[in-house]
């Protein structure tokens, strides 16, 4: 409990006036002894113990009834702010997740999980603790923190807006502790604002268990979660998938790949407007909705002919998520989905390059090539969508490794195989161990169907992964996203925990017959170095698509320009969603994919992710309009009453009984 009038606090020993009051007046009485007094003294002493307890819950009533009077004038504040009952913390930080997730609204208002949070959060902090307290923000886009002069400030600066970002929960814990060592906060309340999505906490990382080590070290260290886990109702979300421009004799056209996802179990049909918007002429289409996805693909759009480059998005109507409902696009003339294998092992490469060099889709142009170590310094890096790197990991210190980190920030691809003579080199936090051989060949026991290189088909058919044969793995190190596991837990394939809109992989055998049966097989090594390479391509040509994030646009974002009367700072650019452009290169960024996924992190799991640490979770709803902290007067005016009324019963005359008339 806090207080918007403390310094009145100062005035409760007035509480203690009743007790003064009556001491005063025993002192002021006189005794008179007369000569009845004896029986009156020997009739007193009768009743002496139930006059004595009536006469201190008396006093005890008084003394209830004026604090209590005190305690409304002092106006006390109650609820999710019951931590700060042990005084006014030195710094207050503030965590905010800014993901596309939280722009959840209510359809009533219009108001954001976000914005809802921000506001009940400010206005707290505002009654509670003004300007006594540092207060630091860090929020999710771009992990810096800022300090701002009052709590109201939270609703007026710009990197507290909305975003079409994910967001990263371990690492805005990591910058609060990295704040808090830096600058010796002291006694400290970090307050985290999120919806709790499994995705941007990622409660599976081992990075949990060192966050919960260096916290538990710090002194006066307490956190509050105010949460908004309501999941979405009947929402719709539209992805496209792929963008052709395909030109024939007599026509040129776009075609769509395109999919709209609702909960899994809703099976209602549902006839649904989709809006196509290429180079601002528009028109719609309707489709009937059936199941839980609705797949498009191949839908054509009419262009003209002279129409080489443009841009365009698909709509949904509006729905409670407005950042899941549209998905913008670019495209241009098609370039060519190169990939370099680096390797110094011929038998190991000619699988693999050709496998990359076979069509996936007959209107692209595949090239593959093969280079030793000793020239891979010759990529040719602007072109390559794809880089196979069948060699020792560089050191951190070698500049190949800056120019693979460059390929990746560009959001091109990058798997690694095992060398056969490997080093303990880490590349994105992951590197080789020691290779395993097994006497007989290994399955692969679990793999990831919804996602990854590994996932379903679009039309949900399940790659055989199950029948590939493993001879040979190569143990993997470090923390990293397991995509399939061998018998035994052993990782095969590992997607590193990278920066940028690039991917790495790590996997763990070889296409050889010594290693493995996918060289043979051939279905799921074509599969997924072919979505490897797509991936990849998407930071080829003059029109590139990419999810919103900081490093989005590169190290300068204010040399693109936004398409459309949407005006945005230069510094969130990279944030929002839209289409940019800069000289004759188009970048369509969209919120990643992730975001689209529903799952709530359960209460338990939290309660375990804060475990040992003086935490209080907090979930609200954004139809909620009450305050997180709420005056709770009226409480101890009512208290008081009682109290006169206790009093008030206490001191009536007792009955007096009639004598009977004889």
């Amino acid at each position: 409990m806090t207080f918007l009038v403390p310094a009145l606090l100062f005035a409760l020993p007035l509480a203690a006036l009743p007790v003064v009051i009556h001491l005063i007046h025993l002192y002021r009485r006189r005794q008179v002894k007369w000569a009845a007094m004896m029986f009156l003294l020997a009739a007193q002493r009768m009743n002496k113990g139930l006059s004595r307890l009536r006469q201190i819950l008396i006093l005890a009533f008084r003394v209830l009834a004026v604090l209590a009077i005190l305690l409304v004038i002092t106006r006390p504040l109650a609820g999710g702010l019951l931590g700060l009952t042990g005084g006014v913390p030195d710094t207050i930080i503030v965590l905010l997740d800014r993901s596309a997730s939280m722009e959840q609204q209510n359809l009533v208002t219009g108001t954001s999980k976000r914005a809802a949070g921000l506001s009940k959060l400010s206005q707290a902090l505002r009654d509670t603790v003004g300007t006594r307290s540092k207060l630091v923000l860090i929020e999710s886009a771009q992990l810096q923190p800022l300090l701002l002069e009052k709590p109201e400030s939270l609703l007026d600066v710009p990197i507290t807006g909305p975003t079409d970002t994910s967001a990263d929960i371990p690492a805005l814990l990591q910058g609060a502790l990295d704040y808090i060592t830096t600058n010796q906060t002291g006694r400290t309340d970090v307050w985290l604002l999120s919806d709790v999505r499994q995705t941007d906490w990622d409660a599976d990382s081992g990075r949990w268990q060192a966050l919960r080590s260096a916290f538990s070290t710090l002194p006066g260290l307490r956190f509050h979660l105010l949460n908004y886990p309501q999941p979405i109702r009947q929402n719709l979300a539209v992805t496209v998938e792929r963008v052709v421009r395909r030109e024939s004799a007599g026509k040129a056209e776009l075609l769509l790949d395109l999919r709209v996802s609702r909960d899994a179990t809703d099976r209602t049909p549902l006839e649904l407007p989709l809006r196509f918007v290429v180079n601002d002429v528009s028109s719609t289409l309707k489709v009937e909705m059936k199941d839980s996805q609705l797949v498009l693909q191949g839908h054509p759009i009419p262009l003209d002919k002279t129409t080489k480059q443009g841009s365009g998005r698909v709509e949904l109507p509006a729905d409670a998520s407005p950042a899941d409902n549209v998905f913008h696009f670019a495209f241009a003339e098609p370039p060519v989905l190169k990939s370099v294998i680096v390797s110094d092992d011929a038998e190991e490469a000619g699988p693999l390059q050709a496998a990359l060099s076979a069509p996936a889709d007959p209107s692209q142009k595949y090239e593959a090539e093969i280079l030793p170590i000793t020239r891979a310094a010759e990529i040719k890096w602007n072109e390559t969508a794809l880089i196979l790197w069948h060699a020792p990991v560089p050191k951190p210190e070698d500049l190949m490794t800056q120019q693979l980190q460059n390929h990746l920030a560009e959001g091109r691809s990058l798997i690694f195989l095992p060398p056969e003579q490997p080093t303990d080199s880490a590349f994105a936090g992951l590197s080789w161990g020691v290779w395993n051989r097994e006497a007989t060949a290994q399955p692969i026991e679990w793999w990831r169907s919804d996602s990854g290189l590994l996932s379903n088909t679009r039309s949900g058919t399940a790659l055989p992964v199950g029948e590939a044969e493993i001879v040979r793995q190569c143990a993997i190190v470090g923390d990293g996203v397991p995509l399939a596991r061998l018998t035994g837990n052993a990782t095969l394939l590992m997607r590193a925990n990278t920066t940028g809109d690039g991917s790495a992989w790590f996997l763990g055998t070889l296409p050889g017959s010594g290693a493995s049966s996918l060289a043979r097989d051939g279905v799921v090594m074509f599969a997924l170095l072919h979505r490897a390479l797509n991936e990849g391509a998407q930071g080829l040509g003059k029109a590139q698509q990419r999810e919103a994030s900081r490093s989005a646009l590169g190290t300068d974002p204010t040399l693109w320009k936004r398409r459309g009367s949407e005006s945005v700072l230069s510094s969130e650019q990279a944030l929002r969603a839209g289409v940019l452009e800069t000289g004759d290169r188009q970048v369509a960024l969209n919120r990643p994919l992730s975001e689209d996924r529903p799952e709530i992190l359960g209460r338990r799991v939290i309660e375990e992710l804060f475990a040992g640490l003086d935490h209080h979770i907090i979930e609200d709803d954004v139809q909620n309009e009450s305050s997180l902290a709420s005056e709770v007067w009226r409480t101890f005016l009512m208290l008081m009453a009682l109290a006169l009324l206790g009093e008030a019963l206490l001191c009536l005359p007792g009955r007096r009984e009639l004598a009977p008339v004889g």
